[in-house]
């Protein structure tokens, strides 16, 4: 708030001349309380910044790996381990930046798919010996069936909203089983593992969740 030393008129605005006497007005030393709304768009426009940034970081990483890897070339293409990396983190961190009310079950599995193909990738770049399809992938649906296994306990209430999710690991862990008994997964303990934990996990919840169960895979197929 300002006021008139000439006239003695409040000025309740930000003008800097009395509209009575066009004399230059002075603060009066009261600071006049507005509301301040917060910038909504301000925490969204330095998540992009940040990702840009990242992104910028990541190529220029990769572009380096690259180039060292070509120049000093060893046998071993390790430049594509460094950009699968990159690749995959910049992946999860735009994937988090841009469904920021994503749920965690679509974070984690993503975060556990990628982290099975970059495995995949480092196999092969190493001379592909299947140590990662044999172990590594069915490695990481065991730990999306345990993750889920506890999830649903800790979410008692909401817990046939898993089913849906418990349908697809058994999906998954029956491509590994199909891919053992085609030869290209050598070593399938780990794959029939999972895929047997899948079903019992299904089941299990089927059975003993009785009448929630059924109407929750009704309401998810369709069906009357």
């Amino acid at each position: 708030m300002s006021k008139c030393l000439h006239c003695g008129v409040e000025i309740l605005d930000q003008t800097e001349v009395c509209p009575l006497c066009h004399c230059v007005v002075e603060a009066d030393g009261e600071e006049e309380e507005t509301e301040h709304y917060p910038d909504i768009r301000l925490k969204a426009r330095k998540l992009e910044l940040a990702g840009r940034i990242a992104l910028f970081v990541a190529i220029v990483l990769g572009t380096l790996a690259v180039v060292l890897n070509y120049t000093r070339h060893d046998g071993v293409w390790w430049s594509a381990i460094v950009v699968g990396g990159l690749a995959d983190l910049m992946l999860i961190l735009f994937f988090i930046v841009e469904n920021e009310h994503a749920g965690y079950r679509s974070k984690t599995l993503l975060l556990v798919a990628c982290t099975a193909a970059y495995m995949v990738l480092i196999d092969y770049v190493f001379g592909f010996t299947h140590w990662s399809l044999d172990y590594a992938v069915p490695a990481a649906l065991l730990v999306i069936d345990v993750m889920i296994v506890i999830v649903m306990f800790v979410n008692m209430r909401n817990w046939q909203s898993y089913l849906l999710f418990q349908i697809f690991m058994i999906l998954c862990s029956g491509v590994c089983v199909l891919c053992s008994l085609a030869g290209i997964i050598r070593h399938p303990l780990m794959s029939y593992l999972a895929f047997g934990l899948s079903c019992a996990m299904f089941l299990a919840a089927f059975i003993i969740g009785g009448r929630r169960a059924r109407n929750e895979l009704k309401r998810r197929f369709h069906v009357m």
